[in-house]
């Protein structure tokens, strides 16, 4: 299974994807088309912030051009604050099918916007997809590339540097051109939901 490390052992989560064609989506007509779903879990890690700013620009500078920038563009509100981009640590695959097969995460980052009332957990995951898996999933697939998550982020534990975050539903989505806007533009796409479980308790649930 996969493993991640972290300084704060609440900062690990596991998180249950469920892939599948959500209403309102912008995703092609013929993708899920039968209902068909793919489940899978990725264990994941939050480094907590730095206190040191130029600490924090640091490791955003470790991060791929196309994680941060597409991190930030997912921010559309003007007047929100945005967080250094910092890595997201990560299981090397993403399990499916029960550990029958399996899908290679590349690369992870994590940012938090900060609006007036709120704030949000904004990260995302390169992911290699199952469309070269020898597995069939039918008409639904991952496609390789960025995957963006988003949940409600409600602060960071002064004491240990523990993260809380929502454990409510939140939307998966990818970037694909298309002309849903009456332009061609890239647009951001819902590819299904999740949830972020405590790593601890998603091992004892789970039994891995």
């Amino acid at each position: 299974p996969a493993t991640t490390t972290s300084s704060a052992s609440n900062n690990n989560y596991r998180l249950n994807l469920d892939i599948g064609r959500e209403p309102g989506t912008w995703m092609d007509p013929r993708w899920g088309a039968s209902g068909r779903r793919i489940e899978c879990t990725i264990d994941v890690s939050f480094s907590p912030p730095s206190a040191d700013d130029d600490d924090d620009a640091l490791k955003e500078e470790e991060l791929s051009v196309e994680i941060t920038t597409g991190l930030i563009n997912t921010v559309t509100s003007k007047s929100s604050k945005l967080s250094p981009v910092l890595p997201l640590q990560h299981g090397p695959y993403a399990r499916l099918r029960s550990g029958f097969d399996k899908m290679k995460i590349n690369e992870g980052g994590y940012c938090i916007e900060s609006a007036s009332k709120s704030s949000t957990m904004r990260f995302c995951l390169d992911v290699s997809g199952t469309e070269g898996s020898s597995a069939s999933y039918g008409d639904v697939s991952i496609p390789k590339g960025r995957l963006y998550f988003a949940l409600p982020y409600f602060g960071t534990s002064q004491s240990d540097g523990s993260i809380s975050i929502s454990k409510k539903e939140g939307t998966i989505c990818v970037k694909q051109y298309g002309w849903n806007t009456g332009w061609r533009r890239e647009e951001s796409r819902i590819l299904g939901v999740f949830r972020a479980v405590p790593l601890e308790e998603a091992r004892r649930r789970d039994k891995f």
